[in-house]
């Protein structure tokens, strides 16, 4: 065989080989529609309080109507009930308003938006394929926005379809592994899948744990391909490393859970539950936490397929399949059956 055959053998092989990736890949993803998802990047709300904060103080109403990812922020603090500090917000633009023209083209968070906005493309062939792998296969395709903006009140938050990141965290793209996952939860909408309790308090108890141990879970598994995680995420995962800590939180849940049928007869009692929840569950991370473990626990010992599994299926299903897999001492309190 000559040289000039043993080339043109080699560019056919070649050619074949890709063809079939290409054939492959487009196989895939008829089969994991999920793999069809789009992420988009949405640097105007920033570009706006940064660069134009005149602008926005000029009728900020009329901004907190029109602007896509303060929406988003309004309706955030309305599902936590938390009022939106309008002055002090006023107060925060007014600082931007306060910088040249200059300072405001140098100010760091944007700088990281910026950054950001440039991997659009890079971010998508990495966290797709990877968020999609902690999915059942029929998970449908995920369509989202991330805003990133300023002067907001919370780290970042998935709300609708689309995701909210303060400037702070642009750069932070453990975090958007964290709330990209659950808008693939939200494809599945858990409590609609099982006849959970009756009593939607206790119900969203374990619905926390599904969610927010699945979605660290999978923020936690990412750290070597999505590196860079906020401060509240770092401090839940070093609470991860920590034997002691996950005992004690798993401890403070099953008292709050033996308590609640009592509790929530009454409206008083429903309100102090309410507290304790949000207390331990979210203030000291126990939703994130326990449910890391639960989800690690399943994943470990059934696969991949039984934690993806366990989305569509509901709290219920996760916490009886964790609770089957450990000793008693590690077990979460289980409502549904100590009725």
């Amino acid at each position: 065989m000559t040289r000039f055959q043993k080339l043109i053998l080699f560019l056919l092989i070649t050619i074949n080989t890709v063809n079939h990736s290409i054939v492959y890949g487009q196989e895939e993803k008829s089969k994991c529609p999920c793999l069809q998802s789009k992420i988009r990047f949405d640097d105007s709300s920033i570009e706006k309080l940064v660069l134009h904060p005149e602008d926005v103080l000029a009728d900020p109403n009329l901004f907190w109507a029109n602007d896509s990812a303060y929406r988003l922020v309004k309706l955030w603090h309305q599902e936590i009930s938390l009022p939106i500090p309008m002055d002090k917000w006023k107060g925060w633009v007014q600082e931007l308003k306060n910088r040249s023209a200059e300072e405001r083209e140098k100010n760091t968070q944007l700088i990281a938006v910026k950054s950001m906005i440039k991997k659009e493309k890079e971010f998508n062939d990495k966290a797709i394929p990877y968020i999609c792998s902690f999915l059942p296969k029929d998970c449908p395709t995920i369509s989202t926005t991330i805003y990133f903006t300023t002067a907001i009140m919370a780290s970042g938050f998935q709300m609708g379809n689309d995701i909210v990141i303060y400037g702070e965290n642009a750069d932070k793209d453990n975090l958007l592994i964290h709330e990209l996952f659950h808008q693939g939860q939200r494809a599945y909408q858990p409590t609609s899948h099982e006849n959970e309790s009756k009593d939607s308090a206790m119900d969203q108890f374990y619905i926390n744990l599904l969610i927010e141990g699945t979605a660290t879970y999978v923020a936690y598994n990412a750290l070597k391909e999505f590196p860079n995680v906020d401060p509240l995420i770092r401090n839940d995962y070093r609470l991860l490393q920590d034997a002691n800590a996950l005992n004690r939180l798993r401890e403070k849940l099953n008292e709050i859970l033996k308590k609640a049928p009592s509790l929530v007869a009454a409206e008083a009692g429903r309100k102090e539950f309410m507290a304790s929840l949000w207390q331990v569950g979210s203030t000291d991370r126990a939703f994130y936490v326990v449910g890391w473990y639960m989800a690690k626990i399943i994943d470990e010992k059934l696969g991949r397929d039984a934690l993806a599994g366990a989305i569509p299926k509901g709290p219920r299903s996760f916490l009886h399949t964790y609770n089957s897999l450990v000793d008693e001492k590690l077990r979460v309190f289980d409502l549904y059956t100590k009725k």
